[in-house]
């Protein structure tokens, strides 16, 4: 992702997972973009990430697959 509108198609590209109610999906995609505005503004991202929806995680990797945002960021291991 080169800049915010990249990263804005690149989230809306996932489709809403079944059980989630679409309040939730957008404001998981309204914190996704957050994550990419502050890495394409070397902004430091200070919230605290903690959702059991696989989509959101791979919404906040890079092309290589590494995480945009600290590691220090979960409350745990989202590769378990």
């Amino acid at each position: 992702m080169k800049n915010l509108a990249d990263a804005s198609r690149y989230i809306n590209s996932f489709p809403r997972p079944n059980g989630l109610n679409a309040h939730s999906w957008s404001a998981l995609k309204k914190l996704a973009l957050h994550a990419w505005a502050c890495y394409l503004n070397k902004e430091r991202f200070n919230h605290r990430i903690n959702f059991l929806c696989k989509d959101f995680y791979l919404m906040i990797r890079d092309p290589q697959g590494e995480f945009i945002v600290p590691k220090s960021s979960f409350s745990y291991d989202p590769s378990l």
